[in-house]
């Protein structure tokens, strides 16, 4: 049975005119020949071939590389890394991608077959052509995501430091004058005083007239 290189993902770069990276992101699952991911850190061969027009057809680009495997048997490589994917003619027609294997990191590759080019390469064209295209209309905003869940509470931080006193208020209006308060009881009678100096005495009054 065959080795078996399960590709997982084609992932080409997007980006505007006179910025576009002449590399094509690649991602697959490297099996062995039970369909078993091979293990962490396997070094595996890949070897890539561009056809023109055809799955057959004229190759317009060869890439070999070599790539490591994660615990998840997965590889991921930049196509155009080590080869110059500027010489591909992207505008004349259809393009075809090959990808062969190597499990032991050698070069006994197995065809793992052939694949078309959608419009997603073409991103490189557009890159490449002279004055470039006319840039499309922004597509719509994808549906919003499911909130995460929230987060811990964090501790509570240091106290600040005390503000500066505040200026003081005016003085409020004066309060109601509260009743008169009921007479008290009358005090205990005070002791006599001691008696006062004499007179001087007064002058002697007028005689009166002799009776008859």
């Amino acid at each position: 049975m065959k080795n078996c290189l399960l590709i997982c993902a084609l992932l080409l770069s997007l980006v505007s005119f006179g910025q576009a990276p002449q590399q094509m992101n690649y991602q697959a699952i490297a099996r062995n020949a039970s369909g078993q991911p091979l293990p962490n850190n396997t070094t595996v061969s890949i070897r890539f071939q561009i056809h023109d027009q055809t799955p057959s057809g004229a190759i317009v680009f060869q890439e070999s590389t070599t790539a490591v495997t994660n615990q998840f048997g997965l590889i991921t490589l930049a196509i155009g890394q080590l080869g110059n994917l500027a010489t591909v003619n992207w505008s004349n027609g259809p393009k075809y991608l090959q990808v062969e294997y190597d499990p032991t990191g050698g070069a006994n590759y197995t065809d793992m077959g052939t694949t078309q080019l959608l419009s997603v390469p073409y991103a490189l064209f557009a890159a490449n052509a002279a004055g470039g295209g006319t840039t499309g209309p922004t597509g719509l905003a994808g549906a919003a995501g499911v909130a995460g869940h929230t987060g811990a509470t964090g501790p509570t931080g240091l106290a600040g430091a005390q503000g500066s006193a505040g200026a003081t208020g005016a003085a409020g209006a004066p309060g109601i004058a509260g009743p008169t308060g009921l007479t008290g009881a009358q005090g205990i009678m005070g002791a006599t005083g001691a008696a006062g100096p004499s007179g001087i005495d007064g002058a002697p009054g007028v005689t009166g007239p002799s009776g008859c």
